[in-house]
């Protein structure tokens, strides 16, 4: 490995001979598999001619698709027109709301009979039907059954209470699903009933059997019909032998509705094949109310002879040329993966490395053209790593430097811009925050006071009380601090406890007045370490003060200068510390000095 390594990093190294080019590897193989399909074909092609007969029976069972579609959606405005004229009849609200069933079966009996509608229901604002409508299975156009009064399963249903609680949909106050009774399966529209005034007295329902409708769609179509729930189970249809969808094809019919219909071949099922019966099925939504899903409606043609015989020369071309191409694509993917393994390792080291990584190291395997494109790829990740590096190091050894010049010229005592550097990791690690955001934050630590390059000499060193004018200017430090790294992108993300490290959790902070977690959390974590080294080191006016005071000072800042939950955490790591930071000496300052202090450092 080492002398691999030796070997890229040395200019000097000669470069390795290709011995098998790419394009040669690629291209042979399939050039012969493709003389050998395209001779295949052109035979197969002038034996065999596949005649239009299955687009023609495509188009038709599309037809009888779209023509079915189109029935549904006349046989929902049907409902829908005999709803209104229902909700719309005089005295209707005022019958429901007294509850006669006798008189609200005189005022619409007639409408139900011309329509010859399936199925009508009446209820009021709680849910409790006062009249349902039934026509007789196989009775004569004028027999009907009625019933009424107490919760029925209609009480319960969304359509119902949808209405009931004044919802709309996109085209209005008007809804639609299915509803499985005793005699069979459903589709109903729901509405209002109003009084004159337009106050919702009640609900009005109106069905038609899915048999029934089913029996009309196939009459007019001349195709077999079936209505699939969302599931993909049956409903009704005039199938003989229906077949169930699975649910992935369900849904899946539904999801490319706007784009697709679905076919399918039901020639393969037992019961039709017994009675030499074909049928293929074209799959679509089965919707209401423009684009509300209640299931899935199929349209099924049966096959003739023709049909089944273009099939057979249709299938053998494919079962020859799939073949041939499945082939094709075997000898493709090993040759693929043997090809592209190494470009493969290029783009995932490229990637790695447009991501920051430059430890990234490609083994050398093979001796084509991707082989001296690896080997010059590790040579110049190795000088971008090393120009990096040496970068890094210079420009972290200048920070150092300001620093220092900054501790000198503002009298800190000796250290104190390393150890609040340190400490500040040391608290960022236990509070989670790993990799990069570590490094801005130690850069930031040691660049904190930056700012006071600009401050004068007589205020910095002044041994005493600021006046009003003095701590104004020494408060500029912060905004200093951003004007002068804010330009320089390698400190961009190194601002923010320069910038913010004298804002308070209690907002009172400057230069920006920022509160709570409007603070970064960098410079959350800076202040208290900074605070608290000035605090237990020797200053010019006072000795440094004994742990116990600073962690009670801290403690008494919680919620007002400090963020609370990283006090707690901050005095935890301190008490872990052995040595402690704090002087074991005690001093002394007034607290609203301190105050004021803690505010300037």
């Amino acid at each position: 490995m080492l002398d691999q390594n030796a070997a890229v990093s040395n200019p000097n190294t000669v470069p390795r001979k290709v011995r098998m080019p790419i394009r040669t590897k690629l291209t042979l193989p399939y050039l012969v598999l493709s003389l050998i399909v395209a001779v295949i074909a052109a035979y197969m092609i002038t034996q065999l001619v596949v005649e239009n007969v299955e687009d023609r029976f495509t188009k038709q069972l599309y037809e009888a698709g779209k023509i079915s579609s189109e029935l549904v959606v006349t046989a929902e405005s049907k409902l829908l027109e005999s709803l209104r004229l229902l909700a719309n009849v005089d005295e209707v609200s005022t019958a429901i709301t007294a509850n006669d069933s006798n008189r609200l079966r005189s005022l619409t009996f007639g409408i139900v009979a011309n329509n010859q509608l399936d199925a009508v229901e009446f209820l009021d604002l709680q849910g409790r039907h006062i009249l349902s409508v039934r026509h007789q299975a196989g009775g004569n156009p004028e027999n009907y059954d009625f019933s009424s009064g107490g919760q029925t399963l209609f009480s319960s249903l969304e359509i119902v209470q949808n209405v009931i609680s004044k919802r709309n949909d996109a085209k209005g106050d008007k809804f639609a699903d299915l509803v499985k009774l005793d005699n069979g399966n459903f589709l109903y529209l729901s509405g209002p009933i109003n009084d004159n005034q337009g106050n919702l007295t009640g609900v009005v329902l109106v069905g038609e059997n899915l048999e029934r409708m089913a029996e009309e769609m196939r009459a007019k179509t001349f195709a077999q019909i079936t209505f699939y729930g969302l599931a993909g189970e049956i409903i009704n249809s005039t199938l003989p032998f229906p077949q169930i969808l699975t649910d992935k094809t369900a849904k899946q019919v539904l999801s490319f509705k706007d784009l697709s219909s679905t076919k399918r071949d039901l020639s393969n099922q037992r019961d039709f094949n017994s009675s030499n019966i074909t049928f293929s099925e074209i799959l679509g939504a089965f919707e209401v109310r423009r684009n509300y899903e209640i299931g899935v409606l199929g349209v099924a043609l049966s096959r003739n002879a023709l049909v089944q015989t273009s099939n057979t020369s249709r299938w053998q071309i494919f079962l020859l040329v799939a073949a041939a191409n499945f082939l094709i694509i075997l000898v493709g993917i090993y040759l693929a993966n043997q090809i592209t393994r190494p470009l493969l390792k290029l783009v995932q080291a490229s990637k790695q490395v447009s991501e920051g990584d430059l430890s990234v190291k490609i083994p050398l395997q093979s001796n084509d053209e991707v082989t001296v494109l690896t080997e010059s790829f590790n040579t110049m990740i190795d000088s971008l790593n090393r120009s990096q590096k040496d970068l890094l190091q210079s420009y972290d050894d200048t920070l150092g430097g300001w620093a220092k010049a900054l501790e000198l010229r503002d009298k800190e005592t000796e250290g104190h811009a390393e150890r609040v550097t340190d400490l500040t990791v040391r608290l960022a690690e236990r509070l989670g925050i790993k990799g990069e955001e570590l490094v801005f934050i130690r850069r930031g630590a040691l660049l904190h006071d930056i700012g006071k390059m600009g401050t004068p000499d007589a205020i910095l060193h002044k041994n005493g009380s600021l006046t009003v004018e003095e701590r104004t200017i020494i408060q500029k430090h912060p905004l200093d601090a951003y004007n002068m790294l804010n330009k320089i992108g390698y400190l961009q993300h190194a601002l923010e406890i320069p910038y913010c490290h004298h804002e308070k959790w209690n907002g009172t902070g400057y230069p920006r007045g920022l509160k709570g977690k409007e603070i970064p959390i960098s410079a959350r974590v800076f202040s208290i370490v900074d605070v608290y080294d000035a605090m237990s080191n020797d200053r010019i006016y006072r000795k440094a003060l004994p742990r116990d005071e600073i962690f009670a000072y801290l403690r008494k800042e919680t919620g007002e200068h400090f963020d609370p939950q990283i006090v707690d955490v901050f005095i935890q790591v301190l008490q872990e510390l052995d040595p402690p930071f704090a002087s074991d000496e005690r001093g002394y300052i007034p607290e609203a000095d301190l105050r004021a202090e803690t505010e300037l450092i």
